[in-house]
């Protein structure tokens, strides 16, 4: 008797979304020059190396553009949740986002986002210049939401599964211009420093259920 193959399972799945704005072009013509107008306003002020940061109040000054924004992220977030056994839903999800502007030599501080169910950043400009120089850096980075404990026993080792060679550390995302990236909120999300001339624009967002 032939013995069967083993049968590996993927459990406790944490899914990353990347999506991409299909009026991108159109939208970031007129989110650039009004972020960067924002940030002059409100002085640029640098957050310890992270760049300027907006309020959260995106939603309120971002115009017909950030609501675009809204409307696909609501949507993008109704397909990936359901009810426990199954059910897909539609929920009024609350949204709230802030602008940021990173220059030459800053980051985004891997941190996880307590209160909201999905998480994500929007790129309205990635700073690459259509370069694709990985000397750039700049990388969105997602860490593995269990922390470092599947790499203490043995952190040479990993597994031989899809996606299980970086457990209990980060994977990394090059960014596009247009480019959504939606993740649950308990994963940590950072930025890999940036090594661009040209300003990166991002808008990030958490959404909130009901």
């Amino acid at each position: 008797m032939v013995a069967p193959k083993p049968q590996i399972r993927s459990m406790f799945a944490t899914p990353v979304c990347i999506h991409f704005l299909p009026v991108a072009q159109e939208a970031n013509v007129e989110l650039r020059p009004l972020i960067l107008e924002k940030a002059q306003a409100d002085g640029g002020n640098n957050h310890l190396g992270e760049g300027w940061r907006s309020t959260p109040d995106f939603e309120v000054w971002g115009g017909l553009q950030a609501q675009t924004l809204f409307r696909v992220l609501r949507d993008l977030a109704d397909s990936l949740t359901a009810t426990r056994n199954g059910t897909r839903l539609t929920l009024d999800w609350k949204i709230t986002a802030a602008a940021a502007i990173r220059h030459k030599g800053e980051y985004r501080e891997r941190v996880a986002h307590p209160g909201a169910f999905w998480s994500g950043v929007y790129y309205v400009d990635d700073g690459y210049q259509k370069s694709d120089d990985e000397a750039l850096g700049g990388e969105c980075e997602l860490a593995d939401p269990r922390g470092v404990l599947p790499a203490m026993i043995a952190p040479q080792l990993g597994f031989r599964v899809p996606n299980g060679l970086t457990a209990g550390q980060t994977e990394a995302i090059r960014p596009q211009s247009g480019m959504i990236i939606l993740h649950p909120s308990w994963q940590p999300r950072g930025e890999r420093r940036y090594e661009g001339n040209a300003q990166r624009i991002v808008v990030e967002f958490d959404l909130t259920a009901p």
